[in-house]
């Protein structure tokens, strides 16, 4: 059922609004952007450690806030090999973060990858080292690191940007955020 599959993605990539005068019966349509970004959930500090308690969770510190995603994990080669390929979309708040058990520079292509993605590298700590901005799809470039890191979230195009992450900031996840004691 390929074309069901595809006529789905292409439904999720354009957001139709219409809007009917009655007096005139005119018609307007009002076409969002592919790929914009809407804001996503907030996570209230003392909501953290509950929020980070399901694997799937991960929150960005920085300076406009506490940004929450919903994340797959790669965790192992075969994982880390696909990552986000052959995906047609990637929905907002929404990533892969890349374990790589190790913290050495690392190295990511866009090969066989359909949607532009901001990749955020983080150190074992999760504090973000480097950050590359809108990848080219299906590119076989070699993006780095810019460094030893041991996490790279992989997120949609335009994320680092509407929520003003930036080095320094700290990702929080189950991987390598320690648990507070009560």
């Amino acid at each position: 059922m390929p074309f069901i599959r595809h006529a789905k993605a292409a439904l999720a990539l354009i957001i139709l609004t219409a809007s009917f005068s009655l007096s005139g019966m005119q018609a307007s349509l009002a076409v969002e952007p592919a790929g914009a970004i809407k804001p996503l959930k907030s996570v209230p500090t003392d909501s953290i450690a509950e929020y980070l308690s399901d694997q799937t969770h991960l929150v960005i510190e920085s300076a406009n806030g506490n940004s929450a995603f919903v994340v797959e994990l790669a965790l192992d080669d075969a994982t880390r090999m696909k990552g986000l390929m052959f995906r047609t979309s990637l929905a907002d708040g929404h990533g892969m973060l890349f374990d790589f058990d190790a913290t050495e520079p690392v190295f990511m292509w866009m090969k066989n990858t359909y949607i532009s993605l901001d990749m955020i590298f983080a150190e074992e700590d999760g504090t973000i080292h480097h950050i590359v901005k809108a990848t080219t799809p299906l590119s076989e470039s070699v993006i780095g690191s810019a460094g030893p890191v041991r996490y790279v979230l992989e997120v949609p195009k335009g994320t680092a940007d509407k929520l003003g992450i930036k080095p320094g900031d700290k990702m929080l996840h189950q991987l390598f955020t320690p648990k507070s004691s009560k």
